[in-house]
């Protein structure tokens, strides 16, 4: 995985290598159409950033062994497509990321229309993890969503990159509410992840992996737009995804374990560094918007706003 450079700019950071694959499965299950992307993302300032493929919240620190989050699965919305396609090449002071992995030659990157109901294929990761923020390696699971020709599918995984991604032989169905657990067991070195539909009382459980280089140094709650070869794919509208227990009502907020204290976001701002971040193009242009925290510390929304 190569590094994004940055121009005139501080601080550089590896996000997320999130799950897609086509061509040769690697999954339980079968999962058809879709891609590869181990994709790498630019944030920059603090407390409120930007980046190029990520919505959502992270918390920065030092040995991060737990992660928890819920959402509900979004649907597919078609009335407030508004077209777009591929955002690479350089723009707005830095350059696009530089991918790397597997099979990233067979991706079929075709042009078109929006997100909604056009010929173009557009992708959605929505996801809870550790690590990727400012690290290699990422340790997360939760759901991918994906539109061909205006119909969408959904997908659950894990993945412990740089490992492939792993699917699940269910697939949860927009409006279902989804548990994400992220574990590290310091006895073993290992992580495990476990998805849970709480509307189809199904779960996922990956099984207890080490993964070489893991920093265990950020916790994330995240809607991705991934990328495949060197060029951030089109953004699938999900409309607004919420994340928490507000919205889920499934008594399971949005919380992590860092350094030895556990809380729910707000909480660890007591002590740690805390991220809001906005997906933008390379340009600026605002694809995701993410919504400030709820009074219960823990829930927030992250509303599509372009491709």
């Amino acid at each position: 995985m190569k590094k994004i450079l940055a121009i005139a700019l501080s601080a550089i950071f590896v996000l997320s290598f999130a799950a897609l694959m086509t061509g040769i499965s690697q999954s339980e299950g079968q999962h058809s159409n879709s891609a590869i992307s181990e994709s790498a993302s630019l944030l920059f300032a603090t407390g409120s950033t930007e980046s190029i493929n990520w919505a959502g919240y992270a918390v920065t620190g030092t040995n991060v062994t737990s992660v928890t989050g819920s959402f509900v699965v979004p649907s597919l919305q078609t009335s407030t497509s508004t077209g777009g396609g591929h955002h690479g090449g350089r723009g707005g002071g830095l350059l696009a990321p530089s991918v790397s992995g597997a099979n990233t030659n067979k991706i079929d990157n075709r042009n078109g229309g929006g997100s909604g109901g056009s010929s173009q294929t557009s992708y959605a990761a929505f996801w809870a993890g550790i690590d990727g923020y400012n690290s290699n390696t990422v340790e997360q699971a939760g759901v991918l969503m994906e539109v061909q020709k205006g119909v969408a599918s959904y997908s659950v995984w894990y993945e412990f990159y740089p490992s492939a991604p792993v699917y699940a032989t269910w697939t949860p169905s927009p409006g279902n509410h989804i548990v994400v657990y992220v574990n590290y067991t310091a006895s073993n070195s290992t992580f495990v992840a476990t998805v849970l539909d709480t509307n189809l009382s199904e779960k996922y459980v990956s099984p207890y992996t080490a993964v070489s280089g893991a920093a265990r140094s950020s916790a994330e709650w995240i809607a991705e737009a991934p990328a495949s070869g060197g060029s951030i794919l089109p953004l699938a509208d999900f409309g607004t995804v919420y994340f928490g227990a507000d919205y889920t009502g499934s008594g399971t907020g949005n919380y992590a374990t860092v350094n030895g204290t556990s809380g729910n976001i707000e909480s660890l701002s007591d002590s740690f560094s805390v991220y809001s971040i906005n997906m933008v193009t390379n340009t600026g242009t605002l694809k995701a918007e993410t919504s400030s925290l709820s009074s219960d510390g823990t829930s927030f929304y992250v509303t599509w706003k372009s491709s």
